[in-house]
């Protein structure tokens, strides 16, 4: 993996957070992700990633326990890495997105991934 720290961090400090996703899924998200998942927090910062804004989330429906488990979650990343990166912490399985919405981006970059997330649904 190939990173541009600067870019990376650049990318996410202009992202306000007016900007981000507002339902209700995506919220729970940014308000229990650090806290619930400090070592992928850990791990993101040292890309240049802040873990409260993801560029997409894959909530699967609340079980009947009121958690949540999130199949995907995508990061944006300047840089290069290669295809068959992959990378574990605990339970959390990080790996390069084939499939993802348009970034709008035309630097070099890639989306990472990382799953799965488990949190309660508050």
């Amino acid at each position: 993996m190939n990173v541009d720290m600067t870019k990376t961090k650049e990318y996410y400090a202009a992202i306000d957070n007016s900007e981000l996703c507002d339902c209700s899924y995506c919220r729970n998200y940014r308000l229990q992700i650090k806290s619930a998942y400090p070592e992928v927090a850990e791990y993101l910062a040292s890309l240049g990633v802040h873990i409260q804004k993801p560029f997409e989330t894959s909530p699967l429906e609340p079980d009947e326990n009121g958690m949540l488990e999130y199949c995907g979650c995508q990061y944006i990343v300047f840089g290069n890495c290669e295809p068959e990166y992959h990378h574990r912490i605990g339970d959390v399985e990080f790996r390069i997105a084939t499939s993802y919405p348009s970034t709008g981006i035309e630097q070099e970059h890639f989306v990472l991934e990382l799953f799965p997330v488990r949190l309660k649904f508050v």
